[in-house]
């Protein structure tokens, strides 16, 4: 699936999940706007992307901060003119203990992180999204399992995002601004999965372009993906 001169910002760029995502779509042709926390990484992430010929601008950005997501967003338009797709993939895990023993420092960052930050920059970036009459945002998030012991504010925030989707899906249906979640599976288990990063990033490939321009509040789960119109294969 192409994606040329479609602008696509994506946060979390530097972790495994993100990297591989900005892989995909500067292949495809997108135009890429990457937030990361910090600005020693900032040139490291742009380029090599830029030695390639990719259109793309790195920038600083600690979702845990208002202020850096609104000038953040800013900047982008400023740039491209434009915010076509949003990938919140920016995720902090945590300490993996039982609730009762959770530390509230680690608690406050992994929700201000994975949920909080994505509040703000759907906030942010839905007006201009809303101007332009199309969009879409893709939500990352994990299945943990239901109630899964030990995961503590990890779970509570997926669940949160799930949440988020939802409200967002019902808030703008019919506005040509599409909300979904994607599911990656457990983190620990993505690398052993049996699906090349290929196959599980077309899940957001479909999902950003416009073959899926009437799929809004769904959650999908990439390493399951099977394009609509596709036989699922025999393994």
């Amino acid at each position: 699936m192409h994606m040329k001169d479609k602008v696509v910002l994506l946060t979390g760029a530097t972790s495994p999940i993100g990297r591989r995502l900005v892989e995909t779509f500067a292949d495809a042709g997108a135009r890429l706007a990457l937030c990361v926390r910090r600005v020693s990484e900032v040139d490291a992430m742009e380029r090599p992307l830029l030695d390639r010929g990719a259109s793309v601008m790195a920038l600083p950005c600690d979702l845990r901060y208002e202020e850096d997501v609104v000038r953040t967003v800013h900047r982008v338009v400023r740039r491209f003119g434009s915010i076509d797709v949003v990938i919140n993939a920016a995720t902090v895990v945590g300490p993996k203990m039982a609730l009762v023993d959770y530390p509230v420092d680690p608690w406050r960052n992994v929700l201000s992180t994975n949920v909080t930050g994505t509040y703000l920059i759907c906030r942010e970036v839905l007006p201009w999204m809303t101007r332009q009459g199309e969009g879409t945002i893709i939500n990352v998030t994990s299945s943990v399992g239901p109630g899964k012991p030990e995961w503590g504010a990890y779970f509570v925030a997926s669940q949160a995002l799930d949440g988020l989707t939802r409200l967002l899906a019902t808030e703008y249906r019919n506005s040509g601004i599409r909300v979904n979640t994607i599911d990656i599976g457990p983190p620990q288990q993505l690398a052993h999965l049996g699906r090349s990063p290929e196959e599980w990033t077309q899940a957001f490939l479909w999902l950003a372009s416009d073959q899926a321009a009437s799929t809004t509040g769904q959650r999908i789960r990439a390493m399951d993906f099977v394009k609509p119109g596709e036989a699922v294969q025999p393994n």
